[in-house]
């Protein structure tokens, strides 16, 4: 069995993806219990054979928990489309249930998976983990911050009386955390705004974040998914986007969660993400 740590493509995170051999099934859910991510080489020959391996892993990291149901289907970027866009902002799949009000569909794990016949390319899967991103400041306690995430989708985020506030990009959420002034374009008053288009750039998002105290790029971690890997993550854990464009039908991802999950346990799961505050 091959098992190593790999570094980032950058460099400058303490932090690191397990990679491992396709082999030991415990010893993927093993990684992906302890860190958040687990890379897993491979090479998977068939797309089915990749989703199966990743519904072992998610299974047996959350064995003793209800099953997570497959929840999303999707390829990046949509086969007879155009390309991705350059970037893709720093977010949560599906979002995190900030305020629930009614049962939705909340996102656990998501996968990753590029078929073995199509050609590499540069595009990189970005990985922040929230523990490392949010220590070494003061933050309030629990009732604090939930109160001013509430204020923030109330007046700012997108708030829905009868569906409460979801909100899935880091910016956003970092933003509604620290209290201030917000800054990104309002949901509520931009009707053009889509999620995921607060910035133009990477750089863009990267200085909105360094300004408010966020070293993204020190725990950031870049990983280039090649034809036939599979990349598995905690979505509660680590927020996800990309770098480089993506080609029609280049990556599939495959999202694990809970459907319909009721509002009270969505507010466990809430709190839970929230507890990387501290």
């Amino acid at each position: 069995m091959l098992a190593r740590e790999l570094a980032p493509c950058r460099g400058r995170s303490p932090y690191t993806v397990i990679r491992l051999d396709h082999i030991s099934t415990s010893e993927h859910h093993e990684a992906l219990g302890d860190v958040g991510v687990v890379q897993i080489l491979g090479p998977f020959t068939r797309i089915d054979e990749a989703w199966s391996e990743a519904r072992h892993v998610v299974d047996a990291v959350t064995d003793g928990d209800p099953p997570l149901a497959i929840i999303g289907d999707f390829v990046v970027a949509p086969a007879g489309g155009p390309p991705s866009r350059d970037f893709q902002t720093l977010h949560f799949d599906f979002g995190l249930p900030l305020v629930p009000v009614l049962p939705a569909d909340v996102a656990r794990f998501t996968a990753l998976h590029i078929p073995a016949e199509t050609p590499a390319s540069d595009a990189v899967t970005r990985l922040v983990p929230l523990g490392p991103l949010l220590a070494g400041r003061p933050w309030p306690d629990l009732d604090e911050l939930v109160q001013r995430l509430t204020a923030y989708g109330r007046s700012h985020g997108a708030w829905d009386d009868a569906v409460g506030y979801t909100e899935g990009s880091l910016a956003r959420m970092m933003e509604a955390a620290l209290g201030g002034s917000p800054v990104l374009p309002s949901v509520k008053t931009t009707r053009e705004f889509l999620c995921g288009t607060e910035f133009s750039s990477v750089v863009d998002e990267l200085e909105f974040l360094s300004e408010r105290g966020f070293r993204v790029e020190a725990v950031e971690l870049d990983v280039r998914l090649l034809p036939g890997e599979l990349l598995i993550f905690d979505n509660l854990v680590v927020a996800h986007g990309r770098r480089g464009v993506r080609r029609p039908g280049e990556l599939h991802q495959r999202v694990f969660g809970h459907p319909l999950l009721p509002v009270e346990e969505q507010a466990k799961l809430r709190d839970r993400v929230l507890t990387a505050f501290h």
